[in-house]
């Protein structure tokens, strides 16, 4: 009896060490072929920006041949015009702020703050809403999207105030305004992808109309990183810092187009468009 009850200690033992070493899932990295539908190198159209959107940090797609921007230091929110290439309208919100991040949902602009505070308003109405996330301390945020799937707004860290929100993108559910921390992508990801994880600091992120991929933007770097909801990181390339001077905002046509604004960094701030190529 003795002996068999060593022998079954034995073999618990011997599989010990094997089931250990499948306790800690790998990291998913680039693993199937990716073709971006864009051709980075070679925008579309250029829009150069009057001085009052120097330093723009953020744009939305608003209507046909309109994109709304935000810059960081005033409460306005301007509508530009792509068929004309000007401003043609102003909205005020407020006074003054480190405002990063722009998104028009069902008739409502929300623009989003460093701090994590969402001020929310339809174009020309003197309502304004403000509601605070409460995301952790010291947290700065510096992008924001919408996945219509979810029906939830996506907010990039840019700096997190500890590992539990560092290189995260927390979600604000516009039905029950309540916060959920939907995504976050570790070292071990960002290396597989060629990411140094320092220079991971989002400047803006949108959400494919068509293929639901995420598309998260650095200044820091000068890259495009694209991942799925579930965390996977499918593409990653370096930008030309000669055309990306410093990218700040980014947002989709209904049709697939991509827009990406760059503050002018001593000049004047502008905004690419590349066409959608099936």
């Amino acid at each position: 009896m003795n002996r068999f009850i060593w022998a079954v200690l034995l073999l618990v033992t011997g599989c010990g060490p094997s089931s250990k070493k499948t306790d800690k899932p790998e990291a998913e990295v680039i693993t199937a072929p990716f073709r971006l539908p864009y051709q980075l190198d070679v925008p579309t159209e250029t829009y150069v920006l009057p001085k009052k959107l120097k330093e723009i940090s953020g744009l939305t797609y608003y209507k046909d041949h309109k994109l709304l921007c935000v810059q960081d230091e005033e409460a306005v929110v301007y509508e530009f015009d792509t068929g004309k290439g000007k401003v043609t309208n102003e909205f005020g919100f407020g006074g003054y702020g480190d405002f990063e991040g722009i998104e028009y949902v069902n008739d409502e602009v929300y623009v989003l703050e460093s701090n994590g505070n969402l001020f929310r308003f339809k174009p020309e109405s003197k309502e304004i809403g403000r509601t605070k996330t409460e995301l952790p301390k010291k947290t700065e945020v510096e992008g924001l999207g919408y996945d219509p799937k979810t029906k939830r707004l996506l907010i990039a860290v840019k700096n997190g105030g500890g590992p539990s929100s560092d290189k995260a993108v927390y979600s604000f559910d516009l039905l029950n305004r309540a916060v959920f921390k939907d995504m976050s992508l570790n070292d071990e990801q960002l290396k597989g992808a060629g990411i140094d994880p320092k220079d991971y600091k989002p400047s803006g992120i949108a959400v494919h109309p068509i293929t639901g991929d995420w598309y998260v933007l650095t200044s820091v770097g000068k890259r495009l990183v694209i991942t799925s909801r579930r965390a996977k990181i499918t593409y990653s390339a370096v930008l030309d810092s000669k055309l990306f001077r410093q990218p700040e905002g980014i947002c989709f046509a209904p049709n697939g187009d991509l827009f990406i604004a760059s503050e002018g960094d001593g000049k004047k701030g502008y905004i690419l468009k590349f066409n959608y190529k099936k």
